[in-house]
């Protein structure tokens, strides 16, 4: 459940850049910013995540904060950080590293990647990984995947670039290989009345999963793959973006998704340009 929903806020991390003052096929620059997101699963305030991503010279720099939301971290004792660093090159981002902590109950488990300059991946757990009955993901398979931060900035870029949500990227998170599928389904008004801090019009993506390893075989371990009625396969996540504020660019604000857990919404509720205390992170 907790890295289901940590996914989930995968799809929200950063603002997408406008393109419309940068020359072609560059990533424009963004302000360091530091967003906040709610995650609501099943009707219940699960989750809140606060999100700074910044670029100096070339490089990009992400870091997530998780945790179980108010009371229920009292039951559900959960922190999670999630980071990843590498290169901008033109309209790509090029992985270096990754690291996912995951703190259950005051128990850290780590998850870490190291990329190559020939796509090749490294993988490192700590405690050391001990799944059994899961799919073996291929070194030919992971190579030239994008850790799940990168490649939803990718996706993002592709938005700035293109304006549009049409594409597919590989992605590979330490034990599953999988592919993210975009698809642009053009403009919706957003309705801030319920927790979002903002209301009008918006792109709408819809992005979906396609396994290509890692899978469990074990269809109980396997609910993320599942529709809300437990059947095989699952339906894609609807991300809104929009421009909160004027000369700011697009933001994820809204997503929406089912799951065999109930329904999963997250808003964005705050967001800030950077200080130099957020940026000591």
């Amino acid at each position: 459940m907790r890295r289901f929903v940590l996914l989930s806020l995968a799809l929200m991390l950063l603002a997408a850049p406008t393109a419309q003052s940068a020359p072609a096929q560059v990533i424009p620059k963004l302000q360091p910013i530091m967003t906040t997101y709610d995650v609501y699963v099943g009707g219940l305030h699960f989750l809140t995540a606060d999100i700074l991503f910044r670029e100096e010279s070339g490089r990009y720099k992400t870091h997530l904060h998780a945790h179980t939301a108010g009371y229920l971290y009292n039951v559900l004792k959960w922190d999670g950080d999630v980071s990843s660093t590498g290169k901008i090159r033109g309209d790509r981002f090029e992985p270096v590293a990754y690291s996912n902590l995951d703190v259950w109950h005051d128990k850290p488990k780590v998850t870490k990647l190291e990329f190559d300059r020939k796509g090749d991946i490294k993988t490192e757990f700590n405690p050391p990984n001990t799944d059994q009955n899961r799919e073996i993901v291929t070194d030919a398979q992971k190579k030239g995947a994008l850790d799940p931060v990168t490649a939803l900035l990718q996706m993002l870029a592709h938005v700035a670039l293109d304006q549009s949500c049409d594409m597919k990227v590989p992605v590979f998170d330490g034990k599953r290989r999988f592919d993210l599928n975009g698809q642009d389904r053009g403009q919706e008004n957003v309705d801030g009345a319920d927790y979002g801090v903002y209301s009008g019009p918006a792109r709408l993506c819809a992005v979906d999963f396609s396994m290509i390893a890692g899978e469990w075989k074990d269809r109980e371990k396997n609910k993320f793959w599942q529709h809300e009625n437990g059947e095989n396969g699952r339906d894609p996540f609807h991300i809104w973006l929009a421009s909160v504020a004027p000369g700011l660019p697009e933001l994820p604000v809204r997503l929406e998704s089912t799951s065999a857990f109930g329904d999963i919404i997250v808003h964005l509720t705050k967001w800030h340009y950077a200080t130099s205390e957020d940026l000591k992170n």
